[in-house]
């Protein structure tokens, strides 16, 4: 019995040091792709855009005064209200996510508020119109979030009012 012992604890020693080897090479692996793709997206720039957020009202992205509805088609001129992040977004790939959550970050930050910030921003009088959420991640287009504010804006001389 005495050497059936011996043999056990000796495969026992020899399994524990060869899944506690094996283990550690999985991880210095991991580690290793982890670096090196931390290094790809460093070296390689050009795929990482900033995110910028734009907020536009209903005449600008198609949507007629009174009636509900998404934007129709790309907005047009300039965004009322823009906001863009201090660090680059991710890779396009899946940039357009990690950007509509840091805009909705922003965005829900300020809503309480947005009433006079759109209002002394906008350059026209405003008469029940939606204010729409859109990106610039990865090209030059704002592409639409379908996210906007519930409510509806009215303006008149650069000051928030009652609809």
């Amino acid at each position: 019995m005495g050497n059936l012992s011996k043999w056990v604890l000796v495969f026992a020693t020899l399994s524990l040091a060869v899944s506690t080897d094996g283990w550690r090479k999985l991880k210095r692996s991991q580690d290793e792709s982890i670096r090196a793709t931390e290094e790809q997206y460093d070296e390689d720039n050009g795929e990482l855009e900033p995110c910028q957020c734009g907020v536009f009202m209903s005449l600008q992205v198609g949507v007629r005064e009174g009636r509900r509805g998404r934007p129709r088609g790309p907005p047009t001129g300039e965004p009322v209200v823009t906001y863009d992040t201090d660090s680059p977004s991710l890779p396009c790939s899946s940039g357009h996510k990690h950007c509509i959550s840091k805009c909705l970050d922003v965005i829900l930050k300020y809503l309480p508020k947005a009433g006079p910030v759109i209002c002394g921003a906008v350059e026209r009088d405003v008469h029940r119109e939606k204010a729409f959420l859109f990106i610039k991640n990865c090209g030059d287009e704002w592409t639409p979030t379908h996210f906007s504010a519930g409510k509806e804006f009215c303006c008149k001389d650069g000051q928030h009012m009652k609809c």
